[in-house]
């Protein structure tokens, strides 16, 4: 067994790393392509852009290093198929299940690096190669707008915008807090303008309502329907501002503390007119980081049905698999916006449905 696990383990590895040298090489040409279209046409410093470059890599073998994973174990188990050493393995008493077995302990070996690289070193990355670009594109205060974070720069205001195209906004979220009460007035519209005007952001808003809680003993919530509403908010200095973290910037700890944090100034995250984002990076960090187990078992079940060794269609079976998988991650990720579903369940879905399938082939063909 000693051997053919050797054997085994040598062409899979080989495959793997070729296979990821070759991903990621496809994957940095496009981007490539936008950095020298920065440095060529938009007069950025080389040494800038190489930085970026730079902080793009790990968040790049997120997505390479599963699909890896995937394309050498079809890679694998098609040449041992067709050339009939699956054959001879189980007439020497070794099971499909246990060579399996074989790469499910490496599949969890890298998944717990992948958890670290998800967790750690993409989220430090991201954030980095974001400010790399905040600093080379600083040139006013609109720049701190950004959709799908929580923005703190503002002098008792947290403001969150959905999506942003220019000056123009949607789905804007105004929270105005103090340290004693936390959050009094919230203010929500569908769309939004905004200009800025000596460190004031100037925002109109359009089509929206804003909540008001009475100070006074009954502590009684008020709400005010609008169709055009226009609402001033000061900008801290620009040598005080930071750029605000995404939760694509944050690790697990600092998304736990940020979901924390915004329950406990009275921002309930399960409400429907509230962002979900924190939870559902939480979510997705943790179930990304074990499809590399997903792809193993689909990997090895569809080889057992398809039984071919030739890499080009391995190569597209592989692209196609892990096109459905992450597409089904922006289907959960839909659900979860619209509430048809809770974030778990939605970053999981992907997860749940491909490893269902690869259960579904090896069963059927060991039983």
């Amino acid at each position: 067994m000693k051997i053919i696990r050797n054997y085994i383990l040598k062409d899979f590895f080989i495959l793997f790393f070729f296979s990821l040298l070759l991903l990621s090489l496809v994957m940095l040409v496009g981007n490539l392509m936008k950095l020298s279209d920065m440095v060529i046409r938009q007069g950025v410093d080389i040494i800038d852009a190489f930085k970026i470059f730079l902080f793009f890599v790990p968040y790049l073998l997120g997505f390479t290093i599963p699909l890896s994973f995937l394309l050498a174990i079809l890679l694998v188990m098609g040449r041992l198929i067709v050339d009939n050493e699956i054959i001879a393995m189980r007439v020497a008493g070794i099971s499909l299940i246990k060579i399996l077995n074989l790469f499910l302990i490496i599949g969890v070996a890298f998944s717990l690096f992948l958890f670290l690289l998800n967790d750690r070193i993409i989220p430090n990355a991201h954030y980095k190669y974001r400010s790399q670009l905040k600093n080379i594109y600083f040139e006013n205060v609109s720049a701190i707008i950004e959709p799908g974070v929580f923005l703190e720069n503002f002098e008792n205001h947290i403001l969150y915008v959905s999506d942003k195209d220019g000056n123009k906004l949607k789905n804007v979220f105004i929270y105005e807090v103090n340290d004693k009460e936390g959050v009094t007035k919230v203010t929500f519209a569908k769309r939004g303008e905004f200009v800025v005007e000596d460190e004031i952001l100037k925002i109109k808003l359009e089509d929206g309502f804003r909540d008001e809680t009475n100070t006074g003993e009954k502590q009684e919530m008020y709400r005010l329907n609008f169709k055009v509403f226009f609402t001033d908010i000061p900008i801290k200095e620009q040598e005080e501002v930071e750029i605000s973290k995404k939760p694509k910037d944050m690790t697990i700890r600092e998304l736990l503390k940020k979901i924390s944090h915004l329950k406990e100034m009275g921002i309930d995250l399960s409400r429907n007119e509230t962002p979900v984002e924190l939870i559902s990076e939480f979510h997705k960090r943790i179930s990304f980081s074990f499809s590399i187990i997903t792809f193993i078992i689909l990997g090895f079940g569809t080889s057992l049905v398809v039984k071919h060794r030739e890499r080009t269609i391995n190569f597209w079976i592989a692209i196609l698999a892990a096109g459905i998988y992450y597409l089904l991650f922006v289907a959960g990720e839909a659900l979860i916006e619209y509430n048809f579903i809770i974030p778990s369940l939605g970053m999981w879905l992907p997860n749940i449905i491909i490893g269902c399938v690869g259960l579904y082939f090896i069963i059927k063909k060991c039983a």
